[in-house]
């Protein structure tokens, strides 16, 4: 089976608790705002992309290289799945804690994103994607010395895998997002007026969620979206698994 996208996300799935009411008020705000154009994933579907694990069969060697690392860095190394899960495994343990919202326009905050106030940040509209962001607590209590999910990501590294958002050794990526949803046949106006009003919400109402090996699956897909999804695998995992994937 060979999938057009292959990933490591979590929280794919059932959605409960704290999670699952703030994902239903987004969806609200947000269909209350657009209505018709504004398209929702499934609560099951949304996930928080943690490391892409695209690969592409090496012409000379036959094995499965990262398709950005031999773009990025013109080398041709194979993926290292076994040691890509132990970074996973190793990573979430104990789970990592993230916080969802809080942010105020006007208050400090201990770090940017991409150079913006978390404010800015936490819910925004990327295209046609409705994208809600979280960070790691320590980073929110710490500021950016503290990034987990970018020390996840650029431990990746060591398994010949480059992070999709990586565009330099030294950038850094340490978001949760999780896209909610699509606009569709809807102007500007109302997009924009169902952003401020899911950041106001988000401002009021902040939710803390963890993050752990349970909650990890490598999935296969077709689509971004990931639905449906062709291969859904959790951890623990045996890494010839994800070696299939690409065949």
């Amino acid at each position: 089976m060979s999938a057009q996208l292959i990933t490591a996300v979590a929280l794919y799935g059932r959605k409960t608790g704290s999670l699952k009411s703030l994902l239903e008020a987004v969806h609200a705000i947000s269909r209350e705002k657009m209505r018709d154009g504004f398209r929702p994933y499934a609560l099951d579907q949304i996930h928080g992309t943690l490391i892409r694990l695209d690969g592409i069969a090496d012409r000379r060697s036959g094995l499965i290289v990262n398709q950005h690392y031999r773009e990025f860095a013109g080398a041709a190394f194979p993926m290292d799945h076994a040691r890509a899960l132990k970074i996973l495994a190793g990573s979430l343990t104990p789970p990592v804690a993230i916080r969802i919202g809080g942010f105020e326009r006007s208050a400090p905050a201990t770090f940017s994103s991409r150079g913006q106030h978390p404010y800015e940040r936490m819910f925004s509209v990327q295209g046609p994607a409705f994208v809600l962001m979280g960070w790691p607590v320590t980073t929110v209590i710490n500021g950016i010395s503290q990034r987990p999910l970018d020390g996840l990501r650029r431990s990746m590294n060591d398994a010949n895998i480059l992070h999709w958002y990586h565009e330099s050794w030294t950038d850094i990526d340490n978001d949760f997002h999780l896209v909610i949803g699509h606009r569709h046949r809807v102007g500007d106006h109302a997009a924009i007026e169902a952003v401020h009003a899911v950041r106001a919400y988000l401002a009021r109402h902040p939710v803390q969620i963890e993050v752990g090996t349970d909650d990890v699956a490598i999935i296969a897909a077709n689509s971004p979206t990931l639905a449906p999804a062709q291969f859904i695998g959790r951890l623990p995992l045996n890494a010839a698994e994800i070696g299939k994937l690409y065949r």
